[in-house]
Parts: C-alpha cells; structure tokens; sequence
C-alpha cells in the first residue's frame, strides 16, 4: 500500500489545529492571572490549571495526527496519551510557576525555556514514534532546526507570559493579550508539523522543497510572536518610566534622588521651591549642605548609611533654605535598587513647618490659660511633679479673689475676663520671677514657690498690691485675695494632697475675713467641708427653713443708743456646727440658691419684727443685705410688697442693703425698682460703698438714702482719714446719710466723730447677736422703750 503525501496536509484540519492552538494560548494566559490574584494558599490550584492545559495541547494534537493523513496505530494509544499528557503537564507548571516572579532570575528564565522547549519537543517526537511507528525516519538536520525553532517559541512564549501576568493594568494589555495569544497560538501550531517532517520520511512524489513549507510557516509566526512581547516590553518600560517620572515630578512632597555618596543628582519642583534653589543649583550638592543645625549632621549621616542599609525610617530635622531662612521638614529615605543593587536613595522631604508651628500652639494651649497667658492647672500639676522627682522642697500659694464673683454677676463674664487679665498683670508684676504663677480656674490662682522663696513674703507682696484698685474700662475696682498655704513636704507627700491643703487654708483665710493669708493646719483637716456636700445641705436648711437671723446693732457714736441693726444670715451645719457666711455665702451665689435664702431671710426678719411689736417694742428700721441677683427677678418688688401686707408692717421698719455695683448694668431698670421700695417707706443703702467701682457720678440719680463706708478704709482709719472726709462731705452735699462698718477701736471712734460720722456699726459696740440677745440689749437701750 502507497504512503500518503504527508507534506500535502489536510488545509481545514490545520486551520482548526491553529484555532485550537490559540484557544489554548489565551486559556494559559488567563491561568497565569489568576494564579497571580490567588494567595499562596490557593496556589495548589496551579496543578490544575496545568493538568487542563496539558489536556488543550493534548486535544490540539489530535487535529495534527487527523490533519496529516498517516495510517496511525491505535494499539498504543494510551501509552502515548500518557507519555503525551505528562511531560506538557510538567511543562504547563514549571511555566506557570515562573511566570509569577515579577523579576525573573536570566538563568532560571533561560533553564525554564529550555525546558519548556524540551518537553515539547520531547512530547511530540515520543508521541509521533508511537502513533506513526511504520513511518518514521528522522531527519536529524531537520530535528535540530525543529529544536531550535521550538526553542524560540518557548523563549518568547514565557516573555509573553511573565509580561501579560505580572501587569496590573488589565485596559492597558488587553489588546496585546489577544494578539500575542493569535501569534502564539500560530507559532505552537506550527511545532508539531515541523516535527513531523523532521522524523517522518518524505513519500515518492512529493517536491524537493515540500517540507519547507512548515518552517515558513513557523518562521513567520515566530517572528510575529516576538514582535509581542517586546513592542509590549518597550510599552511597559515606557508605561513604568512615565509612572516612576509621574510619581516624582508631581509628588506633593519635596522629592531628592541622591547618589551612594550623599550627593544630589535631580529633584523635582517642589523641592526646588522648597529650598529656594533651582534644579541646577541643586544638583552636585551634598544633602548635608542643605542642613540646618550643624550639631544634627552626625545624625542624618548615620540616618543615611542605615536607609542604604535596608533600614527605612522617618527622620526630622531643619532645612536651610536658600534665603537663609530654615524649614522644619520630615525625611522618608527609601533605597533605589536596579537588579538587586542598591544605585542610590530616594529622600521624600515634606514640609512641617506649619505643624510644628500648630503643635507648638496646641501644645502651649494644652499647658496656658488663654485668657491670662498664665500656666494653667495642667502645667502646674507637671513642674510639681518635676519637683517632686526630684524632691526638691517647694511651697503652693493658692488665691482667691474676694468680690469678683460680684463684679462677674454684675458686669457679665466679658468684663470680668478682663478683670482677670489685669489680675494676672499684677500677679506677674509682684512675683518672684523663679516663681510659676497659674490661673487654676475661674478666680482661683496658685504661686508654685521653690524651696528658696519664703511663701510668707509672697503673699504678704500679694495682699499689699491688691490694696490698691484694678482699672478696667475707665473704672477701678478693689479687689482683696484670700491666701492658702501649704508646702512639699512639710505638709503632705502627695502632690493632690499639697494642693487640698492650700485650698483648705485658702478658705479659713476666707473665714477669718479675707485679704490675708493663712498656713495650712491639721487641725483644717477635720475643719474642711466638702462643698458639695455643704450645697445639698445649704438647700435642705433653706427648703426646710433651719436658717437663722443674727443681728448686729448700729449706734450713734455720740449718744451711744442703738439706731437700727443689720439682719445676718447664719446657719447652724447639724455635723460642722456654724457655718462662717464667708463660706456659704459664695457657695449659694455658684448654686443659684441666694434668691431662695434672701427670701427665706427676709420673711424670719418680718416673723421677728412683728414678734417684737407684740411684745411692745419700738423697733428701729432693721436692714437686709440684698444681692444685685435679686433685682434681676421681675417679682422683687411685688413680693417685698406682698410680704409687708402678709405681717402687716411698714416699710419704714425696713432697710436694704446693696452695693453700690448695682447701678452699672440696668441702671434704669434697677433706679425704678429703688424708688418703687422708697415709695413703700423701705430706705436703702449702699453698703460697701467706696471700694472701687467709679459709681459717684450715679449718686446723684440713684434713689438711695445712705451710704456706708466700707471697712476697709476703717480698719487703717489714720491712712484713709481724707477719702473718709470725702465721703462724709460728698454725703452730706447729697443730704444722704452715712454710716461707718468694722468700727473696732476707741480711735477709730473719734476720727469718725471728728469728721461727722456719727452712725457706726461694729465690734466697738457688739458683734451680730442672736435675736434674743438682740432683744436684751433693745430692752436695755435708754433710746427704746416698751409701750404700756
């Protein structure tokens, strides 16, 4: 029997064999990706996928044999599909496996190669012996053209491959996947027919030049196929630069490229204006130039040799700028490496110089009052806990300032802050500058003396600066402190300990009448209330109404009879005993129970006095202290009306006292609120007058009836004998009477005499009484008598 032509080869069964061919190649390439996307873990998979395209170039073969029309035997079929299966398996994987390494290693590529191309060829000739046995005759020139055409093939089949997987962009090689996958296709097709004419003998007849034919053909596609990959190389290395020239020439950040010695070699734009510097000017410098401080260059040289190390750290430091001027800025250095040798360092510089700024203020925020300037608790708590550390003795002064709240309910909060700025002035002016000095909050102060300074002599400066007035806003203000002591480690070991104790002293100051100071006691300890706890039992005492009233006569210096008294509010606490008013006083006024006790106040007064009238008494005109809050209550009027109509009194059995601040803020409102009492025969009077709110020049439009010197001026009568006289005289001008408080001394007795005041109230006579004693001294009193 005649043998086939085998070089006249079936044209429909070679057209599907290259169709089958491509469909493999683009099956191969989607493979690869998706063993790229998958985790380690899911890797097994790639066994799979090899096994299946060892099955694809199993089943393109089968159109080769069918195509090339050789009787082939079927008795080692199954040995050939093993043989056939097997080494395109082992083939299929070891492509895959390197077709994931960004970077392949050039003997590993080239190992790879080869053995892709061996096992192909290895593959087919052992499949064509076994299927075309009776027709076999190798060629051994031919062979090794087919060996070398195939190992072309396998060259550019694994460039291709790496490339199309290891790019994420997928729009980008879209269309040179589906050409490299025809082209490829083509040129894996064509290897089976080379390697059939290499091993199978030519038939009588055919031409002499016959077996050319599958060599154009692979020639052809090969040269095709390696115009893929490297047009789509040269599109990649483009595609890289343009994104590594990208990601440095419009990096937000200022961006150097040094080389291995320091020195610069370009930079983009925003280092330029970073530094002042063009380019150019750049260039050929050494970083180190462009360093600030010359102590930190031995610190960013060694920050350098770590990063060419492999060390990637962030570093700051301060930039010279090339207008002399300096920068904070932030370092991020990362090597450059080009096949695996490091070339130089990418230093990615950001300016901070604005945040560290901001951070700065945050920072001194964090530790300052912003109102005053001052240290705040914050930083006091920390330069005590540095002299604790260290334990080194140190003293705490805190301050209170008496009356401010007044000023603050009166004027409102912003021109109290202003108050308090001028009060930290002060502070600033008399303190010791080793001192710290810090606004702990609202009103409250604290002086920070180290072991050096004397905390007496401090606070006594204090007291004396403050004896002088403030001046805001074209008025002045006297405002006193209160002083507590304590002291590191004298009186605790603990700094929250040290700083109850000052508060604690600070308050017996207060008790004991203010504008001095006092050192802290044990014996404060079990004196000390919580404030807290004294606010719900304040409220409790005035809802259940166990407040009572003591009253301090007033006298005329001349006759020494009894005038009138002034109403006091005292409690009687059921664990701590009597309650000083400099205490609970303040605290009513923070809880907004002082309208309440007012009231409550003014009702024992009006029970007392009709009390009195029963019993045939006299009484002289009684006043009551009256808070500039309680004028700000729509119904004050109404309800002192309502009052004196329910006990059935007169007006003119009663006084109010107010300070003289009252007439700053609603003066209209206020001034009508005065005439409606005066209109009822209620008087009032200023009390605290003189103490240094500028209000003289409302004197003559306020409806009041009397003045009262403030103590403070009596208490150094000798040294205010003029502003006394001034007032005395400016009182009697007004036809307004005047009255003297704190009198406590023979002397200051006679100095009021001698200059026309004649109506006193103080200790000189009587401290404040209970009603009864009250009561026995009215009875005694040649001025009052009992009515038959």
């Amino acid at each position: 029997m005649d043998i086939p032509r085998i070089y006249i080869f079936d044209f429909n069964n070679v057209a599907l064999t290259v169709v089958f061919s491509i469909i493999t190649s683009m099956i191969a390439v989607e493979f690869s990706r998706q063993v790229k996307r998958q985790t380690d873990r899911k890797r097994r998979n790639m066994v799979f996928y090899s096994l299946l395209l060892a099955l694809t170039f199993w089943l393109t073969h089968l159109f080769v044999i069918i195509s090339a029309g050789v009787p082939f035997s079927t008795s080692n079929f199954y040995l050939y599909f093993i043989l056939f299966f097997g080494i395109c398996g082992i083939g299929s994987y070891a492509a895959l496996h390197l077709a994931q390494r960004d970077i392949a290693n050039t003997s590993q590529y080239i190992f790879t190669s080869v053995l892709i191309g061996t096992s192909i060829i290895v593959a087919d000739y052992g499949a064509f012996s076994i299927i075309f046995k009776d027709a076999i005759d190798v060629q051994p020139v031919l062979l090794a053209f087919s060996y070398l055409f195939i190992l072309v093939t396998a060259f550019s089949l694994l460039r291709f491959l790496m490339q199309i997987t290891n790019e994420d962009i997928y729009e980008f090689v879209r269309k040179y996947k589906y050409t490299g996958c025809v082209f490829g296709g083509m040129a894996l097709a064509g290897i089976p027919y080379i390697l059939l004419t290499s091993i199978v003998a030519a038939p009588e007849g055919a031409g002499k030049y016959a077996f050319i034919a599958p060599f154009i053909f692979m020639a052809a596609a090969n040269l095709l196929f390696m115009l893929v990959p490297d047009i789509f190389g040269e599109r990649l290395i483009m595609k890289n630069v343009q994104s590594h020239l990208s990601l440095f020439n419009h990096n937000p950040d200022a961006v150097f490229r040094v080389d291995l010695k320091g020195n610069i070699l370009n930079v983009n734009k925003e280092a330029a204006e970073l530094t002042g510097y063009s380019a150019s000017e750049l260039a050929g410098l050494h970083f180190i130039q462009l360093i600030d401080r010359s102590e930190e260059e031995k610190m960013i040289k060694e920050y350098f040799m770590k990063v060419l190390s492999g060390e990637t750290k962030v570093i700051e430091t301060s930039l010279k700028k090339g207008d002399l001027t300096s920068a904070n800025v932030r370092i991020t250095a990362v090597r450059i490496i080009v096949k695996d040798k490091v070339v130089g360092v990418f230093g990615i510089v950001r300016d901070i110089t604005e945040k560290k700024r901001a951070d700065k203020l945050i920072e001194y925020l964090a530790y300052h009052d912003e109102l005053t300037n001052l240290p705040n608790r914050r930083n006091l708590e920390k330069v005590m806990s540095g002299l604790f550390i260290k334990g080194e003795n140190f003293a705490l002064i805190y301050l209170d300032f008496d009356r401010f709240k007044r000023i603050n309910d009166t004027f409102g909060h912003s021109f109290g802050d202003k108050i308090l700025m001028e009060i930290g002035k002060k502070l600033t002016e008399v303190i010791p500058e080793n001192c710290l000095i810090a606004r702990i909050g609202g009103d409250e102060f604290a002086i920070l003396a180290p072991g050096p300074c004397k905390p007496e002599v401090i606070a006594s400066n204090v007291v004396k600066a403050f004896q002088s007035p403030i001046f805001a806003e074209g008025m002045e203000f006297l405002i006193t402190a209160s002083i507590g002591i304590s002291s590191f480690p004298g009186d605790a070991n603990d700094l929250e300990l040290i700083l109850k104790y000052a508060d604690m002293a600070m308050y017996k100051a207060k008790e004991n009448g203010s504008n001095h100071f006092q050192f802290f006691d044990k014996s404060m300890i079990d004196q000390s209330l919580n404030k807290f706890e004294l606010e719900n039992d304040l409220r409790n005492a005035i809802n259940n109404n166990v407040l009572t009233v003591f009253y301090q006569p007033k006298y005329n210096a001349s006759t020494n009879e009894i005038t009138g008294a002034e109403a006091l509010a005292r409690w009687k606490h059921h664990l701590h005993g009597m309650i000083p008013p400099g205490v609970f006083i303040p605290i009513a006024e923070e809880a907004n129970l002082i309208v309440p006790l007012e009231r409550l106040i003014i009702r024992q007064v009006f029970e007392q006095l009709v009390k009195w009238r029963e019993l045939g008494y006299e009484v002289p005109r009684t006043s009551i202290n009256i808070s500039i809050i309680h004028f700000y209550q729509e119904d004050f009027v109404t309800f002192m009306e309502q009052a004196l109509k329910e006990f059935n009194l007169k007006g003119d059995m009663i006084e109010i006292e107010v300070t003289e601040s009252i007439m700053i803020k609603k003066e209209d409102s206020i001034n009508a609120q005065l005439q409606a009492l005066r209109r009822i025969g209620i008087e009032v009077s200023i009390d605290d007058f003189g103490t240094g709110y500028s209000s003289l020049s409302y004197l003559s439009k306020l409806s009041v009836d009397r003045l009262k010197i403030d103590q403070s001026f009596i208490s150094d009568s000798q040294e205010n004998r003029e502003i006394i006289s001034t007032i005395v005289s400016m009182a009697n001008n007004l036809k307004l009477k005047v009255i003297a408080e704190g009198v406590e001394t023979k002397s200051q007795i006679d100095l009021l005499k001698s200059l026309g005041c004649l109506e006193v109230q103080g200790y000189f006579y009587s401290p404040p009484l209970p009603s009864t004693k009250y009561e026995a001294m009215m009875n005694k009193s040649p001025q009052l008598h009992v009515i038959d």
